[in-house]
């Protein structure tokens, strides 16, 4: 990528004062440059630490923008550092409602990149180099697909030394622990010795407020683990490790029945939706095969055969007792 585009200089932001510039990316074919947000708030002369937030690695998983336009305009005091906020990094998926970049690629396999590869590789090197090769940590929000809910939860390989550095100060519910996938942004900044961070929350292609609040939070705890900010709000520390998950698919088609609750305990056996024609008539029941927490469900009513329907955190190998109905009374999406 030879074009006249933006390329991140922190020595042109002022000390002491955030900054939005649009900036230039890549084109559309040659015809079109494209500008987008990116929020610089240097603190200090040394740039670290760093903590970059970026949102829309999948153009159509919008509700990160919601969480860093909060971000953006909520009076952080930054006492040293630097704070970088990317809201729409692949800005053409952006604009089309689409997951992917114009060449069908996903960004979030295309890392750390080539200058001389595919597009994708190519914006995915123009990506790391300008807003995450100075981030000592990275938290990239994302949602479910479109149709697709996910209660708010990060993603990250524990045993990576700087996750865990991160993890007793983080505020987040539930963390589930994840293995690397190659071409991935959490690949790649693994081996560069550095913590990134998925957020997980919300719905394809909408953008909701209580989510966002989760988004937030976890954000400010990360920089309050810094000290680049006051530790003047209660984080809450209270959260389950998730070892494993698996999902529950459609076994035949039909019109899905919802009866599950986001976040709450499920146990092995328990009816949790159901099937029927389109006529009405039931198909069959959806029962979950182990004790859990529903990480993620379907919001799409039509369904066909092995359709995704539930993500379940698997919690631990036997049923839980009684009391645990009310050990997850904090995954209230109502804050």
């Amino acid at each position: 990528m030879k074009e006249d585009i933006f390329n991140l200089d922190l020595s042109e932001f002022e000390v002491g004062k955030p900054t939005i510039k649009r900036v230039d990316f890549p084109s559309f074919y040659g015809l079109q440059k494209v500008k987008a947000p990116i929020y610089v708030y240097r603190a200090s002369e040394e740039v670290s630490p760093c903590v970059v937030a970026t949102s829309c690695m999948h153009g159509d998983e919008i509700n990160g923008l919601g969480v860093t336009q909060d971000l953006m305009n909520s009076d952080i005091k930054l006492k040293k550092g630097t704070l970088i906020i990317v809201p729409i990094l692949n800005i053409y998926g952006f604009l089309n409602k689409t997951r992917y970049l114009p060449d069908r690629k996903d960004l979030n396999r295309c890392f750390p990149g080539s200058e001389n590869g595919s597009f994708g590789t190519r914006f995915a090197k123009f990506v790391l180099t300008n807003f995450l090769n100075c981030a000592d940590v990275v938290v990239d929000y994302h949602s479910g697909g479109v149709g697709r809910f996910n209660i708010p939860q990060i993603r990250c390989d524990l045993k990576h030394n700087k996750i865990e550095e991160l993890l007793e100060d983080l505020s987040i519910p539930l963390i589930v622990n994840s293995s690397l996938r190659e071409g991935s942004l959490r690949e790649t900044m693994s081996k560069l010795k550095k913590a990134c961070i998925v957020f997980e929350g919300g719905e394809g292609l909408r953008i909701d407020q209580t989510i966002n609040k989760y988004g937030v939070n976890l954000f400010k705890s990360i920089l309050a683990h810094f000290d680049m900010i006051d530790k003047a709000e209660k984080f809450n520390d209270d959260k389950i490790i998730i070892q494993k998950t698996r999902w529950i698919r459609a076994k035949e088609g039909g019109v899905l029945l919802n009866q599950a609750e986001y976040g709450k305990l499920i146990k092995k056996g328990e009816i949790i939706g159901e099937l029927k024609d389109i006529q009405g008539n039931l198909i069959n029941q959806i029962s979950s095969d182990c004790d859990g927490v529903i990480l993620g469900m379907s919001k799409t009513a039509l369904i066909m055969s092995g359709d995704p329907l539930y993500n379940i955190g698997v919690i631990g190998d036997s049923p839980l007792g009684d009391d645990s109905e009310e050990f997850y009374d904090y995954f209230d999406l109502d804050m």
